[in-house]
């Protein structure tokens, strides 16, 4: 199950399963090295890896979205 860096607060990362929508907030130092917003993160065993291709796919799906919403705004 994919898991989305929502957002960075005082030091506390709120995750949300891309999946089911269920949020979790764990401390920012047990990410791995260079997590930040908008990151996939993966489970693996009692913690969490970065998903390169799923933050790469992420980021082109909301590209995507973007360019269709500023084309149909246009007059």
């Amino acid at each position: 199950m994919p898991w989305v860096i929502d957002r960075i607060e005082e030091g506390i990362a709120v995750l949300e399963n891309t999946e089911t929508q269920e949020t979790l907030e764990l401390a920012k130092n047990v990410l791995p090295k260079g997590c930040r917003e908008g990151h996939v993160l993966k489970k693996e065993g009692d913690g969490f890896i970065r998903d390169p291709e799923g933050t790469a796919a992420r980021v082109a799906m909301i590209q995507e979205k973007f360019n269709r919403l500023k084309f149909k705004a246009r007059p």
